[in-house]
């Protein structure tokens, strides 16, 4: 999984708040927007869902 930051919300996009993910997401999204590269598959995120961090992020699966 990656996260790619992005300034503009596709109108058709799931956008899921960072205090509604579960507690290995959000460890996952957090090591994502602060620099990891990639990281594991999170259950509860499918590719193109947008997280709203501390800013808005993509989700990449593939």
């Amino acid at each position: 999984m990656r996260l790619r930051h992005i300034g503009r919300i596709p109108s058709d996009a799931q956008v899921r708040h960072y205090d509604q993910l579960s507690d290995d997401t959000q460890a996952t999204v957090a090591a994502l927007a602060n620099g990891s590269w990639t990281a594991p598959e999170a259950t509860d995120l499918d590719d193109g869902d947008v997280v709203k961090f501390t800013d808005y992020y993509e989700v990449r699966t593939r």
